[in-house]
């Protein structure tokens, strides 16, 4: 291969991936992006005045739009392509933004908050499928799970800059992001396996080489006889595939994992972190935290197994909002703010790991004709308990205090446990996979 030619290569791989991964960071901003703002909106300041009720249903918002959009634009990557629905996500964002910037309306932030949901939505259903079909086998899982962490780069980004810009350079920030998105996704290419689905051999044969070279070709020829056993499953229903494999269990239980993944305290910690769990500097160390948690955990998740880490995940978890609760309950103690600060930091610390198994376990528990629908049913479960975990949240503070919420995460932790336990183990079947 000539210099020019591998220099074009990288520049394929570069663009690709970074395209995917900027996805990710704007699902990130849109699910947080109201943290700093949260007790602006209802104060004599606000440039867009709400009451703290209107505020809980202007952050909670955001995942009815990525409860609806969930679903299809995984079904739909299968339709018109993954690049076509990412890119989709990105003109959804950028409007959202648009929108924001150009009103004070509390009505049009609600109508923002639902385009965001879209992108809050459908990055995650589509991305780690685009990601894992123009990636190498051999670094496949180490990039796929990375996506998680730049999901957590997005919050990050929130948290660090929200609170020292004015409210209009604050919007025009967030954004920029998916001005770089389309800067990037311009070089980004269709997924070849796509491609080959459709019939269009030779576009996907020239894709594949400009991204991983003439030596990868032999992935699509496999590929071939997939999509002829595809085929075949197409003709039986969804409810008939998952009555074989043990899917039925395996969904029961993916869901029941999906939902303890936001109403265990993840939507409202990182959320209103700023507001109720000491400010914008424990925020920023939090995010911090979290991505570089993300970004380690995710490669522990071969060596230690899928199954482990879940477990583990919930227990930590679970001892971290214990903690928050006793610092809420025994808020009067001299040392009080170290349950504050152990309990928020060992939750960031921990909870990353179950966020990236819950990206990589649809495609790894489920067969090429189920992944579709079940990865965008799994993050639409997630959207809804989404909502849930921030609606009720300001309501349970008013009628039972905030030390209330706390209990119940615990208890939702180890509901997760009880559901991680049934799960099987993907991590030793994925390496022998390659």
């Amino acid at each position: 291969m000539s210099d020019e030619a591998y220099r074009r290569f990288k520049t394929w791989q570069i663009c690709t991936t970074l395209a995917g991964y900027l996805s990710m960071v704007m699902a990130g901003i849109s699910m947080t992006w109201p943290s700093p703002l949260t007790a602006w909106y209802s104060s004599k300041d606000s440039e867009v005045p709400m009451t703290e009720h209107e505020v809980s249903w202007m952050v909670s918002i955001v995942a009815i739009g990525a409860g609806f959009a969930s679903i299809p634009c995984g079904m739909l990557a299968d339709i018109f392509g993954r690049k076509t629905i990412l890119l989709g996500t990105g003109i959804t964002s950028a409007l959202s933004w648009l929108l924001i910037m150009v009103t004070r309306s509390k009505w049009a932030l609600f109508v923002a908050q639902i385009l965001g949901g879209i992108v809050l939505g459908g990055a995650p259903s589509v991305a780690p499928i685009y990601i894992s079909e123009i990636s190498p086998p051999h670094i496949r899982g180490a990039i796929v799970g990375q996506l998680n962490t730049m999901f957590f780069v997005g919050q990050l980004l929130v948290y660090a800059v929200g609170p020292q810009l004015s409210y209009t350079n604050y919007i025009r920030a967030c954004a920029s992001v998916p001005v770089l998105f389309f800067i990037f996704f311009g070089f980004a290419p269709e997924s070849p396996y796509y491609l080959l689905s459709k019939g269009r051999e030779e576009e996907a044969k020239d894709c594949m080489t400009k991204l991983r070279g003439k030596d990868s070709l032999g992935e699509l020829e496999a590929s071939k006889q997939e999509h002829l056993e595809k085929d075949s499953m197409d003709k039986l229903s969804i409810w008939e595939m998952l009555k074989t494999n043990n899917y039925m269990k395996n969904m029961i239980c993916l869901q029941i994992l999906s939902s303890v993944n936001q109403l265990n305290g993840s939507a409202t910690i990182s959320l209103y972190t700023m507001e109720f769990l000491g400010g914008k500097w424990v925020a920023i160390e939090m995010g911090f935290i979290t991505v570089v948690s993300s970004f380690f955990g995710s490669m522990l998740s071969d060596p230690f197994g899928r199954r482990p880490v879940l477990m583990v995940s919930q227990v930590g978890c679970a001892v971290s909002t214990i903690l928050l609760f006793f610092h809420f309950h025994f808020m009067d103690l001299r040392n009080s703010k170290l349950f504050l600060y152990f309990g928020v930091f060992g939750f960031s610390f921990i909870s990353s790991g179950m966020s990236f198994i819950m990206l990589a376990l649809p495609s790894e528990l489920f067969g090429t004709s189920l992944r579709a629908f079940v990865n965008g049913l799994t993050q639409t479960v997630d959207a809804i308990a989404c909502f849930i975990a921030l609606k009720i949240f300001f309501t349970v503070n008013i009628t039972l205090g905030i030390e209330t919420n706390f209990i119940i995460y615990t208890l939702v932790s180890f509901s997760g446990l009880i559901a991680a336990m049934f799960i099987p183990e993907t991590a030793r079947q994925r390496i022998s996979q390659g």
